[in-house]
């Protein structure tokens, strides 16, 4: 017997969303209750992208009340959920309680920091398909200056709205901030710090 998987908008995950809007505090782990209780909605019939966006999309307006970053851990818990056998590969304690990369299913890695969640979620993302793979630029690489670009879709808007919520948090962290910092060296790029309250016009500001 097939069982029947609800397409409309569920109340309890809409109050579990709301929730999350409202307490900062308590955030991520009503992020991840109405995600776990959202998952029963997936339709396992569709693409992994699909199954994941028509759920999101069923809280379109719960998502404006409660902010971006509430939107953007539900999703990153659901596609958790999504891919739960998947293996994935986060940090957190190991041996001695040291940290370390530790391999893990997907849903596993919905009980370690928000950190780690998020960072799995993208390597789901990255093993199906979801989200740009990052290529690493040679001297001789030139910038693409096509006139027929195509715009950036809306998922591109979402993965780089989220990217940039969370960038702060992973700037002050004592494990991931020598990873980024190396990674911008090899780039050719350079971090350093700037006054706080110092405001930016113009189009980074928008």
């Amino acid at each position: 017997m097939t069982n029947t998987i609800e397409t409309s908008r569920n109340q309890q995950v809409a109050s579990l969303i709301a929730g999350a809007g409202k307490a900062a505090a308590t955030m991520l782990q009503k992020c991840k209750e109405a995600a776990q209780v959202a998952s029963a909605q997936l339709d396992p019939a569709k693409p992994m992208a699909a199954r994941i966006d028509d759920v999101v999309a069923l809280y379109a307006d719960d998502f404006k009340a409660a902010g971006h970053n509430v939107r953007a851990l539900f999703k990153d818990a659901l596609t958790l959920h999504a891919a739960s056998s998947a293996t994935v590969v986060v940090r957190a304690k190991g041996k001695d309680d040291k940290m370390e990369d530790v391999p893990m299913t997907a849903v596993d890695a919905l009980k370690t920091s928000k950190h780690s969640m998020r960072d799995a979620a993208s390597q789901v993302r990255e093993a199906n398909g979801m989200g740009r793979t990052r290529t690493k630029n040679t001297a001789t690489k030139k910038t693409d200056t096509t006139p027929n670009t195509p715009a950036p879709t809306a998922s591109d808007v979402d993965q780089f709205s989220a990217w940039l919520d969370a960038m702060p948090a992973y700037l002050g962290d004592a494990v991931y901030n020598p990873r980024i910092v190396a990674a911008l060296i090899a780039e050719g790029w350079t971090l350093s710090r700037a006054a706080r309250g110092k405001i930016v016009t113009g189009k980074a500001s928008a």
